[in-house]
């Protein structure tokens, strides 16, 4: 496996390069002017106890199996040589660099055989001919240099789930301030989006409010102009409602500014298109009929509105572009929706470009997640049939 060397890696390698030294030297001291043939054989199997490891262990790489099996093969080997055959005492010094470096770089793994092995079997030809105290002072030794070495390894392990901790977290911060940014983004999307839908509600409001009072007053006045010459008192009559009609727009455009619908009147749905549809027959002298089918149900206030704006719209078009001289308006209350059926006796449609007013009815409508459907006949006649779900 990759390992990347940390501090710890750097003295725990320099701490077993000073204790093969110190073994070295300290044997070379003793034995300096009486060195034999067996002496120099324990200075090149000590070297070569030292070098072997590694193999398996050097900056960068780590080889979790074979490391501990050349310290156990290579120092196990060494210890029964010299403490039963050569009869060279070494004690335990030899033995506990081993052990603080199987502490150190043992895993879950490796622990479970490297550990009885390095306490158990490799100390017994050091310790099966020591008296009781030595044999004690010994194993003292042994796990003493086992705990360092796995204090080491605990230090290591506790760093670097703190290093790849506060990596992560580094990542989920970088994470958190993009989506931040994106999130700001969206909001000001979204805000860009409810300003531009506000705007084409306040516009689509005040074309319907508008249209509908203003062809009334112009349809009204074209009447007027023939009545002057006839039945003056008839036109002064006909005058006068047409000014309640524009008072009643104008009014209608003030409370549009101020964002207070006239759906908000607490009268039923019904009288309200009732109401719409008597006042379009008074003033433009087109023959409106109205029916409700159904029984009254209570209507949201958006749904209220927009069929009230659909109907002024449809009646607006059938008499400005059709030139309807009948409209027939059909209310029909189901339990799961609203309908208007509105058929005037006005031009055919033909091949016409909606304009703004349907564009606006439409996605009112369809906002509402309701349906709008178009029909024209062949020489005269539309029909306009608008659906809302309850």
């Amino acid at each position: 496996m990759k390992r990347e060397w940390v501090w710890t890696d750097w003295f725990i390698f320099f701490l077993r390069l000073c204790w093969y030294i110190t073994v070295l030297l300290n044997f070379i001291v003793e034995n300096g002017t009486n060195m034999n043939s067996e002496d120099m054989r324990f200075i090149g199997i000590l070297i070569v106890c030292y070098l072997v490891p590694h193999l398996f262990w050097r900056p960068g790489y780590l080889h979790t199996i074979l490391y501990p099996l050349s310290e156990i093969i290579l120092i196990g080997t060494a210890l029964f040589y010299f403490n039963t055959i050569v009869e060279i005492e070494l004690g335990s010094s030899l033995i506990l660099m081993s052990l603080l470096m199987n502490g150190y770089l043992s895993t879950k793994q490796t622990a479970k055989w490297t550990y009885p092995i390095f306490i158990v079997l490799l100390p017994l030809p050091l310790l099966w001919s020591m008296d009781k105290v030595t044999y004690f002072m010994q194993y003292t030794e042994i796990f003493i240099f086992l705990g360092f070495g796995a204090s080491f390894h605990y230090v290591v392990q506790s760093q670097q789930r703190t290093t790849r901790m506060l990596e992560e977290n580094r990542t989920q911060y970088r994470l958190i301030v993009e989506q931040n940014r994106v999130l700001q983004q969206y909001a000001k999307q979204v805000e860009n989006v409810t300003l531009l839908q506000e705007r084409n509600r306040v516009a689509g409001e005040l074309h319907d409010t508008i249209g509908h009072h203003f062809t009334s007053v112009t349809v009204g006045l074209d009447a007027v102009s023939y009545l002057i010459d006839s039945d003056i008192e008839k036109a002064k009559e006909k005058i006068n409602r047409l000014a309640d009609v524009s008072r009643k727009g104008l009014d209608e455009i003030r409370r549009n500014i101020h964002q207070i619908a006239p759906s908000e009147n607490e009268e039923l749905l019904s009288i309200l298109l009732k109401q719409i549809a008597s006042d379009f027959q008074v003033h433009t002298n087109t023959v409106v009929t109205f029916h409700v089918n159904g029984n009254e149900t209570s209507v949201s206030k958006n749904s209220k509105l927009v069929l009230i704006r659909c109907l002024q719209e449809a009646l607006t078009n059938a008499k400005r572009h059709g030139d309807a001289t009948e409209i027939s308006i059909e209310y029909i209350i189901r339990s799961h929706e609203l309908s208007l059926l509105i058929k005037n006796n006005g031009h055919p449609l033909g091949s016409y470009e909606p304009g703004f007013g349907l564009k606006t009815m439409k996605e009112r409508i369809e906002d509402l997640h309701g349906k709008i459907e178009i029909t024209s006949g062949e020489s005269q006649g539309v029909t306009l049939k608008i659906a809302l779900p309850i």
